[in-house]
């Protein structure tokens, strides 16, 4: 992902908290939305909000976001929780419903946690390069 929308990223989410006084997910997901829109884009991918999978237990979730390739093939997909949330207890409830543990990024707006097959991806704060395994 480049560094500018990076920038333009923490520059929205920082626009959003000023004008709103909020730190609410529903507030501030629009930013992490719109860079996942902006990036999907230039790689010929669609943003889909609210997308619904089914399960391996044969049930609906929806998901906030996926970007998809054409004919639904996913890419990846998103999950927002509050920043007040503690994201790990977040993603070990999510994955106990049966969310997808390939391709799939939880923020809180402050950290981004990624699972790429089955596993957690660690990133460098600075340039959210991923670490060497």
């Amino acid at each position: 992902m480049s560094q500018h929308l990076i920038n333009e990223y923490r520059g929205e989410l920082d626009r959003l908290r000023a004008a709103s006084g909020s730190r609410r997910e529903s507030v501030l997901r629009e930013a992490f939305k719109d860079l996942l829109k902006r990036w999907g884009k230039a790689h010929d991918l669609q943003f889909i909000a609210e997308h619904d999978i089914l399960t391996k237990q044969m049930t609906r979730i929806y998901v906030d976001g996926a970007l998809l390739h054409g004919l639904r093939v996913p890419f990846g997909y998103w999950e927002a929780k509050d920043e007040s949330d503690d994201l790990d207890k977040e993603i070990e409830a999510k994955f106990r419903k049966g969310y997808p543990r390939e391709n799939i990024v939880f923020t809180d707006d402050v950290r981004a946690v990624l699972w790429q097959d089955g596993a957690e991806i660690v990133f460098r704060r600075a340039n959210l390069t991923p670490l060497a395994g």
